[in-house]
């Protein structure tokens, strides 16, 4: 029954003195927790890092072939206009009076579809 009695300043240095502690842990806690996620997002984008290098060099290579495709098509394109304008000038030097005659006949077809389609619309 000796125990020795507490004063209010001893009880509350020893509170401070645990919340003190608290306090210090918790920092700990949240400093180690702090540096896992660093080293989980350092570790995560040295994963994603050459996933997005790959798929950039993927879209570049895609892009290249949709350039040499349409290179392609347009050359090729360049040169059957230029075997039906070949085609096209020899039947006039053959045909001259038949390809004048067919010119004709063109323009008239096209004129008179000119004049139905403005007639049309003036009705409205």
């Amino acid at each position: 029954m000796n125990a020795p009695v507490k004063t209010a300043s001893q009880l509350a240095d020893e509170a401070r003195e645990t919340a003190n502690d608290a306090l210090e842990s918790t920092r700990a806690y949240a400093q180690n927790a702090v540096n896992a996620a660093g080293e989980k997002v350092r570790g995560l984008r040295g994963q994603v890092e050459p996933a997005v290098e790959q798929l950039a060099n993927r879209v570049q290579q895609a892009v290249q072939r949709g350039l040499e495709s349409a290179s392609k098509t347009s050359a090729r394109a360049q040169r059957q206009i230029e075997q039906a304008a070949d085609v096209t000038g020899k039947y006039i030097s053959d045909q001259p009076v038949r390809s004048v005659l067919i010119a004709a006949a063109a323009g008239a077809a096209i004129a008179a579809l000119l004049v139905l389609a403005t007639r049309r619309r003036d009705d409205y």
